[in-house]
């Protein structure tokens, strides 16, 4: 006896907020026929697509004005697709900047005196009370502004003038040839991880990355011994292994990555993940530079101790295309905030020379392999919820990494 057919019905909406306008996809099993019917119900907030038997529903991004059953195409298709206009004060709603984009576990997020804790096995490793003041980290591109306000200010005298050279501006910590540095019980916060002074940390072990051994340390100054002094060491905690962040010697600091570590913020909710935090990074790289490609490469690309290239692994290639995407999806619970990128893998010589033309605009983003990975992974799934028809331009593939807030 023949089984009966089961058709399969995924939607997929996305806010237009430049054309106030809902695109709205449903993708098909069988071919459409007399029993399919599309309509938006409860007040435009939601779309629903009947096809035969089936009824699959969809809360939609944004509320939309149609209030009516959509038309059907007479050919039969397995993909079809609506516009559907916006009112203004929904747009409003959802407009965004890279300016006001909302960063993950700020510093004025965390509550101060938080212990900071492995995400992993909860084990602590700054202790509760340890951290007395929270600051954020600026821009990458700080010590140039800074030095070009302090030589450049309205009000400053004649005779003040020759102390603000370099030496000067060093010696204030942001001169352009400074570096920041940690200070014991201040927590520093950037985009996608916390700075400490190591005098403040416990349970974490020191490797060097490209060590021919699985030795670990207990200090840095332990792994640092004979090493280069360029070259960060990796940081894990001590009791599960889990890699948690870099040492940089130079800055005499200890980097933890936020996806990472758990602490007590003033408003308790989800932690970030690490494509939330690259999605923060391209959106900054986006304002600072005016460049929306990148190269995500790993910070850990080395060569070993015998001079031979070892293995390593692909960089992404990122187009963003729109920084402030509002979605919904039927394989995906809720609505959803997100930056559309075009994505492909390539190679680490690759991904040097685009970053050394002088004519491609792309920026550099250095991230764990490990976090790359896992966004490589949620731009493959992402992917998958699109119609096909919209999953590949040329050479690219279409993905979405969500934003943070």
């Amino acid at each position: 006896m023949a089984q009966p057919h089961t058709a399969t019905i995924s939607i997929y909406a996305e806010l237009l907020s430049n054309i106030r306008q809902v695109s709205v996809r449903a993708t098909l099993s069988s071919p459409s026929d007399s029993t399919t019917k599309a309509e938006i119900i409860e007040d435009g907030r939601r779309f629903q697509v009947h096809h035969r038997g089936e009824v699959r529903a969809l809360d939609l991004p944004a509320g939309v004005l149609v209030r009516s059953t959509m038309p059907i195409p007479e050919t039969r298709s397995l993909d079809l697709a609506w516009r559907l206009p916006v009112p203004g004060a929904e747009t409003e709603r959802t407009r965004f900047s890279a300016e006001s984009q909302s960063v993950p576990w700020s510093s004025a997020a965390i509550k101060v005196g938080s212990c900071i804790c492995c995400r992993h096995c909860e084990r602590v490793v700054v202790p509760r009370g340890r951290i007395k003041s929270w600051r954020d980290l600026p821009s990458e591109n700080w010590a140039e502004m800074m030095e070009f306000w302090h030589c450049h200010k309205p009000h400053e005298h004649e005779h003040e003038h020759e102390h603000h050279n370099g030496e000067a501006l060093s010696q204030r910590g942001y001169g352009a040839n400074s570096a920041i540095t940690a200070q014991p019980e201040i927590g520093f916060v950037d985009l996608t991880s916390f700075m400490f002074s190591e005098s403040d940390c416990d349970g974490l072990s020191f490797s060097r990355p490209n060590s021919t051994s699985d030795a670990s340390f207990d200090t840095s100054g332990e792994a640092m011994d004979g090493a280069d002094p360029v070259k960060p060491l990796r940081i894990s905690c001590k009791s599960c292994s889990a890699e948690m962040g870099l040492f940089n010697a130079l800055a005499s600091s200890i980097t933890l990555f936020k996806w990472q570590v758990a602490c007590e913020t003033a408003s308790p909710g989800q932690a970030p993940t690490s494509s939330e935090c690259l999605a923060a990074t391209l959106i900054a790289t986006i304002s600072r530079s005016g460049s929306s490609k990148s190269v995500v490469a790993s910070h850990t690309l080395a060569v070993d101790l015998e001079g031979a290239q070892s293995e390593l692994p692909q960089s992404l290639h990122l187009w963003v295309l729109n920084a402030n995407v509002v979605y919904s999806s039927t394989m995906r619970e809720g609505r959803r905030a997100a930056i559309k990128v075009l994505y492909q893998d390539i190679d680490a010589e690759q991904g040097n020379t685009l970053v050394d033309s002088m004519t491609s605009g792309v920026q550099e983003i250095s991230f764990p392999a490990a976090a790359i990975k896992a966004a490589r992974r949620l731009l493959q799934e992402s992917n998958s919820l699109m119609p096909v028809s919209e999953r590949r331009f040329q050479q690219w593939h279409v993905g979405l990494l969500e934003r943070w807030g």
